[in-house]
């Protein structure tokens, strides 16, 4: 006769009085999909975390046209290029913030691809441009669309050059106008600080250089592509963070361009700043060096592609360590919240594009974390600091409230009693665990089961901590579900990656 063994326990570092079970599926999701959920542990526990992490890394092979159908007709302005923007907001291309804002909250609740969209938006922070910026209202749709997503899985060198020669980074950052006469620095600075080798790995000529190499590079204001203007190409040699280019000719912009984001990308200073970016959101703020040496390894070997590191990241033995390093960010907490009680959409009344899911993107942008809107260039910080601090937690209970009350109308859902099976033949102390385990996946601490309990047997007006066999009655189940959710959802198990 077997019997089954409790599940091991760590401590977190960011929550050292709790003893977290640990179970390498739920990991996988917490950190590997916005989403996490019960029901995608158990896909990834039945498919096996390696096989399901080798599909989630070839996303072309998923049929997510569900997805997919759902964003081109409620989201049109998201999938558009600049002329149907155009026409779909009546010349107010600021309104196609609001669908690219709220049709990647959307993809990041219901994707069959949500590796994919973990690392679009890792890749949105580290190569930014500011959605509510009016350089760009109508343009990012495209940078989204055109430079990250197909991009995000394959190399590193392809996605840069992508980025800083796509007309909404030109914008953002100042390049359309810049000529031989008058080289614009902003671009070049921020390629070189921000998206590559970072402070102290070049100098002020290797700015001016690359702006020079980056003169010619603008926009077609009518079609919203790229175009690149010989005729106002400085000409010349560069040296560059060790790339030298004789730059002799006015054709000569795109092609020297292209081999510098392959150099830059191949640089150790860029190489390391990359590796660490990817280690530091998927494991933990300070990743140990371990990690970071075969992530290096694997990056090279593999001519800057950024599957293999990941492959090698998630199946890493510091990754299987990493229980509770990590709190979620906000758009994390929304997205598992709100999937915990499979959703259904339901068209708002309303025809604009603040309309649907617009309690949700409201909750979002009240926390700090709209999608691609941290108004600077260095993107949205990726460090627990950053998001856990009294005002943050404050929003956390108030978000917490929200999910588990249903405010957003547009996703509704069949009650919390019912998604998680709560009925009067199980206990309190197993309806309290069960709320736990679906909404995160932990063994809750039996003062925690208990105090959850407690709160579920008090509709009874029965006060104290109840009995291990005392079963819920119909009124703890009808008056006290949703709250005994929002309890759960307000805990730091819920936001513990």
């Amino acid at each position: 006769m077997s019997t089954s063994r409790p599940p091991a326990t760590v401590r977190s570092p960011l929550a050292p009085g709790l003893a977290l079970s640990v179970d390498p599926a739920w990991l996988l999701a917490r950190r590997a999909t916005h989403a996490a959920t019960a029901r995608q542990a158990e896909q990834i526990r039945r498919t096996g975390t390696t096989r399901w992490l080798d599909r989630q890394l070839a996303p072309a092979r998923i049929d997510d046209r569900a997805c997919d159908r759902f964003v081109a007709r409620t989201f049109p302005a998201a999938v558009a290029d600049l002329p149907t923007i155009m026409r779909l907001t009546g010349d107010k291309p600021w309104e196609a913030q609001a669908s690219l804002s709220r049709a990647t909250l959307w993809r990041q609740l219901t994707t069959r691809r949500p590796l994919l969209e973990r690392v679009v938006e890792t890749w949105h922070d580290h190569l930014h441009i500011a959605l509510d910026s009016d350089k760009v209202h109508g343009w990012v749709a495209g940078y989204d669309r055109q430079a990250i997503r197909p991009h995000a899985l394959g190399r590193f060198a392809d996605l840069l050059h992508a980025s800083l020669t796509h007309p909404a980074m030109l914008r953002y950052l100042d390049n359309t106008w810049s000529t031989a006469d008058h080289p614009v620095e902003n671009l070049a600075r921020e390629v070189l600080e921000l998206h590559t080798v970072g402070v102290g790995a070049y100098t002020e000529a290797d700015v001016a250089a690359l702006s020079r190499l980056l003169t010619g590079f603008t926009v077609d204001e009518r079609t919203g592509g790229f175009v690149y203007r010989p005729e106002w190409h400085a000409l010349g040699p560069v040296r560059i963070v060790g790339f030298g280019h004789a730059n002799a000719s006015p054709g000569a912009g795109p092609a020297a361009v292209r081999a510098l984001a392959e150099h830059l990308a191949s640089h150790p200073a860029a190489l390391r700043r990359g590796c660490t970016r990817l280690a530091r959101r998927f494991v933990s703020d300070y990743p140990p060096r371990s990690l970071l040496s075969r992530l290096d390894v694997t990056y090279r070997s593999h001519r800057t592609a950024i599957a293999p590191v990941l492959r090698t990241l998630f199946t890493s033995t510091e990754f299987a360590a990493s229980t509770g390093q990590k709190w979620a960010r906000p758009q994390e907490f929304l997205a598992a919240a709100y999937a915990a009680s499979s959703p259904t959409y339901r068209p708002p009344a309303e025809k604009t594009p603040w309309a649907p899911l617009g309690t949700y993107a409201w909750i979002v942008h009240g926390l700090g974390h709209q999608p691609l809107a941290h108004p600077d260039p260095e993107g949205y910080p990726d460090r627990n600091d950053a998001w856990r601090h009294p005002g943050a937690m404050l929003g956390i209970w108030n978000a917490a409230e929200a999910v588990a009350g249903g405010w957003d109308a547009t996703l509704t859902h069949r009650g919390w009693a019912r998604t998680f099976g709560l009925t009067t033949q199980l206990t309190y102390h197993q309806a309290a665990t069960r709320l736990h385990v679906g909404l995160h996946g932990y063994v809750p601490a039996a003062p925690d089961r208990d105090a959850v309990a407690t709160f579920l047997r008090d509709s009874t007006l029965r006060r104290g901590v109840p009995s291990a066999t005392e079963r819920m009655s119909p009124q703890a189940i009808e008056w006290n579900a949703d709250e005994a959710v929002r309890l759960v959802l307000a805990s730091p198990y819920m936001s513990l990656r």
